[in-house]
């Protein structure tokens, strides 16, 4: 029952039915109609005839017929095959016989045609009959010319023999169907080819596609045929980067997270393992080995803490809960979580903030955006251990706040990729001074917390040099409040010279 709903099958059937229908329609007029139309074609030519005599009569005609017109009947009867009789009110005949035999008029009542004609509402009548002695049928029409048809100046009867078409007809009928078996043979072949062409392509790309559902992410999807067709590989093309590249990020995260769960929890049994067995009775040992436990249980819910906040965070269900508050404070409180690693590891996180300035926001969110900025540039401070903090106002109500490191940096080809969910630039990850690994989605929770804010961010960077990330939201102000508008991140990249 599939096969008869493929496209293919019904691309094939609807090209059957189109020709065949075509064949129907023809048969109707050119066969079934042959005879009406033909009679109709004999009706027109003696209307011809008799709008070219009548238009062109003539005082001159009214008693007897003029030369030229004369010649336009003589005309008329000889081009179309037709006898032509002007009957005068005095009864005085003018007859043109051109019809190539002799009609059987003595069988027709000339009273009781002029009758009809008056007796008629346009003065017109058309009449068949059959002419015995040429054993043919006659079409004729009667009307009157000049004055009217109550006291016309003459009568006019044109006759034009109906041809026997009955063997035409018959021909055109076996010939019909000869050439219509034939085109419905040849289309069915035809008609197969092009649904195979129609259907292939689209056979190949889902045949294709089906590979994505098998994990082979880097099928290759050609781009061939129609246009709409090209476009659907395109897309599914596409589709299959991008699916790579999330199975891709999904591996690194797995590897990530494992790495970053793995580390503490086997420093947290081995700690645990050193307690019970070496220094459980040691206070300044206990002491310090505890102090080890809690610090990696820490690092652990942080981890824990970060995914369930981007996943609410990109699934929407995360609200923002909007209210005006200092931001000059906020940054100072979080740049103040910072000091324990300049006495731990020697790192300096340097604040250059200008007072009092309020915005309107989440203060929760914007305090996790400011810490993992900072927290990125602590993870990959440069050789100087300076992290430089600025929040400044700038012009139009903007105010902006800056992280900036002198770190490594990051290469072209990875800045654009650093917002994107579990990404990790693997040459820092490898090359930073911290011990302390990151699960790679920090920036893809400032990119989503300012993004649903609507501020404005990016990244600048010079490789070799360090990196500065940044954002900017308009300044609160009770007299104009003023709605956040969609921004995209920017990125500006310095080649390392």
């Amino acid at each position: 029952m599939n096969f008869f709903r493929s496209i293919k099958v019904r691309v094939w059937a609807r090209f059957e039915i189109i020709v065949l229908a075509m064949l129907v329609f023809t048969y109707i007029f050119l066969i079934a109609m042959f005879p009406k139309f033909y009679e109709w074609m004999k009706t027109y030519e003696i209307s011809e005839a008799f709008i070219e005599i009548s238009s062109n009569w003539s005082s001159d005609d009214e008693t007897y017929i003029s030369t030229s017109m004369r010649d336009i009947i003589v005309k008329q009867a000889s081009d179309k095959r037709m006898f032509i009789e002007i009957i005068y009110p005095n009864e005085r005949t003018y007859i043109i016989n051109r019809l190539g035999g002799k009609l059987s008029y003595e069988l027709l009542s000339k009273t009781d045609f002029i009758k009809s004609v008056k007796n008629s509402e346009s003065g017109i009548i058309y009449k068949t009959f059959r002419d015995e002695q040429e054993n043919n049928f006659v079409l004729m029409m009667g009307s009157y010319i000049g004055g009217d048809k109550n006291s016309p100046n003459a009568y006019i009867f044109i006759f034009n023999y109906l041809q026997p078409i009955g063997t035409t007809v018959q021909i055109f009928t076996s010939q019909f169907f000869i050439v219509g078996l034939l085109i419905m043979i040849l289309t069915i072949f035809i008609s197969a080819f092009f649904s195979n062409k129609i259907s292939g392509p689209i056979i190949r790309i889902n045949n294709s596609a089906k590979s994505l559902s098998q994990g082979k992410f880097d099928a290759k999807i050609g781009k061939r045929d129609y246009m709409e067709i090209k476009q659907l590989a395109g897309t599914l093309s596409e589709a299959s980067k991008e699916i790579a590249k999330s199975d891709d990020l999904r591996r690194e995260l797995m590897s990530n997270i494992s790495h970053d769960l793995r580390t503490p929890l086997t420093m947290i049994k081995a700690y645990a393992e050193m307690i019970r067995d070496i220094s459980g009775d040691n206070p300044e040992k206990r002491e310090k080995h505890l102090k080890v436990i809690i610090d990696e249980t820490d690092r652990l819910s942080s981890l824990v803490t970060d995914i369930l906040d981007l996943s609410k965070l990109q699934a929407g269900v995360a609200k923002l809960n909007i209210e005006e508050f200092n931001l000059s404070e906020n940054v100072s409180g979080v740049v103040s979580r910072f000091e324990v690693i300049r006495y731990n590891e020697g790192i300096t996180v340097d604040l250059q903030a200008e007072e009092n300035i309020f915005i309107s926001a989440d203060i929760s969110k914007i305090d996790q955006v400011v810490y993992n900025l900072i927290n990125n540039a602590v993870t990959y401070v440069g050789e100087d251990k300076t992290v430089f903090v600025r929040l400044f106002r700038k012009e139009n109500g903007i105010v902006r706040f800056e992280v900036e490191d002198h770190g490594e940096g990051i290469s072209p080809e990875n800045l654009p990729y650093i917002w994107d969910r579990y990404y990790k630039v693997s040459e820092r990850s490898a090359t930073h001074k911290r011990a302390k690994m990151g699960s790679g989605i920090g920036l893809s929770i400032v990119k989503s917390v300012l993004e649903q804010h609507g501020f404005k961010y990016g990244a600048e960077s010079s490789l070799g040099k360090g990196s500065k990330f940044w954002f900017e939201a308009p300044e609160y102000s009770e007299d104009l409040p003023e709605e956040p508008k969609k921004h995209k991140h920017e990125m500006k990249i310095t080649k390392k010279q």
